[in-house]
């Protein structure tokens, strides 16, 4: 929101006025309240220079106004001066003793500066002279947010339920906490709770689907959207979640109606095309898959999901001409994405571009040396072109990096076996076997003819568990 909207006309009026003043350097009447405003706009706006100027002002009009004091505490606290802000609201407490707001700042200025027992201490005094405990509660419950507390957080809205059973947001906010503090238990707890007041509750049913959705529990979420979309069926962004819930699960067939009635009620984002294509993707419809990475791509031409969307349909229809352009645009825009590069490295080596797969592969393995199939991808191409001992070499090397991945292991197996070194080959093979005994068949994958070797056969049967 703008300032003027979040403050009125009014303010809006005398910020004007104020700056005529300042811009003639002339000297106009302002009552207090009016100055106030100004200040509070100038906050609003992050303009805190000139909200400290605008304090001054007001100072020199009412110099015992001690409002003004605690303003200009509260900019040195959003400008992380809190030691002077610290001053300011000792001075102020001599004259207001009784004020909650000062005693609310004053906590926060002590969390800031890592006092917590002191805050918690001033908070409670807060709470003492506050008129209306409740919005009390949520002041200091926000505080606590602000600075990454969130069980001291939390605590307080619970206060709050106690107090108000009622009041939605202090639910909602527990929630917020739990899920930033990683219990989802607790989030399910207050929102089942919330939906137990009001069964009604979109809002309720909604975060609760999301919560499920965090914890991987896609059926759970999938439910809780369904809860949320019979109360109100165009809530969309329930059902573009339901949506990317039942991909999780792999049900693209299900996921496709829910995009389209999305893209039906909202006009479609790029997001959602990209989303819908993806499900039109898995399912084999590849023009239909094209046709929505094409929509995504002219919403958002920066959007390089899209552009590697499309390679992807031309790939897998086996035109790798016409796939190439589209990853290389992808990868102008996300040059280091590992999982296209990765792509387009096997696109280049298929249209026989041998030199720029193996750089694109040395770039995968220097900007991540763990990266497993950048390193069986490139050993393999040097096996297809014949140069076993380089294939073998990589794998080596890869090892360095990860000595417990079996598949580099079993890859060795081949690459040993046929250079000779078959003692070194068995070697690996049995510690791959040890590592991850059921994916000895990668072994056969990469060569078929080492079905027929009894004592490679032997081997695998004496670890079979």
């Amino acid at each position: 929101m703008e300032g003027n909207d979040f403050l009125g006309e009014e303010v809006s009026s005398n910020v004007q006025r104020y700056e005529k003043m300042l811009r003639h350097k002339t000297k106009d009447y302002f009552d207090a309240e009016a100055i106030e405003g100004i200040i509070d706009y100038y906050i609003q706006q992050d303009k805190l220079k000139k909200a400290i100027e605008a304090i001054e002002f007001g100072k020199e009009l009412y110099p015992t106004n001690i409002p003004f004091w605690i303003k200009l505490a509260e900019v040195y606290v959003l400008s992380d001066r809190f030691l002077e802000a610290q001053d300011e609201l000792e001075k102020a407490e001599l004259y207001e003793p009784f004020n909650p707001e000062l005693f609310l700042l004053k906590g926060e200025v002590s969390l800031n500066l890592s006092e917590d027992e002191e805050a918690e201490e001033l908070f409670e005094k807060a709470l003492m002279h506050a008129d209306e405990r409740l919005d009390m509660l949520f002041e200091i419950a926000y505080v606590y947010e602000d600075n990454d507390k969130f069980e001291e957080a939390s605590k307080y809205f619970e206060l709050i339920i106690l107090e108000e059973p009622a009041l939605e947001q202090a639910y909602y906010e527990i929630a917020h906490c739990s899920d930033l503090l990683g219990d989802y238990n607790k989030a399910i707890q207050y929102l089942n709770a919330l939906i137990d007041i009001d069964p009604y509750n979109t809002g309720a049913w909604y975060n609760l689907g999301i919560t499920y959705s965090k914890m991987s529990n896609f059926e759970k979420a999938i439910e809780a959207f369904d809860y949320c979309l019979v109360i109100e069926e165009e809530y969309t962004i329930a059902r573009f979640n339901k949506a990317n819930c039942l991909v999780e699960l792999d049900k693209f067939s299900e996921a496709i109606p829910e995009y389209l009635s999305v893209i039906e009620t909202e006009g479609g984002d790029s997001i959602t095309f990209c989303n819908l294509a993806g499900c039109y993707e898995r399912i084999g419809r590849l023009e239909d898959a094209r046709t929505q990475y094409k929509k995504a791509a002219q919403l958002n031409p920066n959007l390089a999901e899209a552009w590697f969307g499309i390679g992807l349909t031309f790939e897998k229809e086996l035109q790798f001409k016409e796939a190439l352009q589209y990853f290389k645009r992808a990868i102008l825009l996300e040059p280091d994405n590992l999982e296209f590069l990765l792509v387009l490295a096997e696109c280049e080596y298929r249209l026989g571009f041998i030199k720029e797969a193996e750089d694109i592969y040395t770039k995968m393995t220097e900007l991540d040396p763990g990266m497993m199939e950048s390193w069986l991808d490139w050993s393999f191409l040097k096996y297809a072109e014949g140069d076993i001992k380089a294939a073998k070499e990589l794998i080596l090397k890869a090892l360095l990096f990860d000595p417990s991945c079996h598949q580099y292991h079993f890859r060795l197996v081949v690459y040993l076996y046929e250079l000779g070194e078959i003692k070194e080959a068995y070697k690996h093979l049995e510690f791959g076997l040890t590592l991850h005994f059921e994916d000895y068949f990668l072994i056969f994958e990469i060569e078929p003819k080492l079905r027929i070797v009894q004592d490679l056969i032997n081997i695998i049967e004496a670890y079979r568990p």
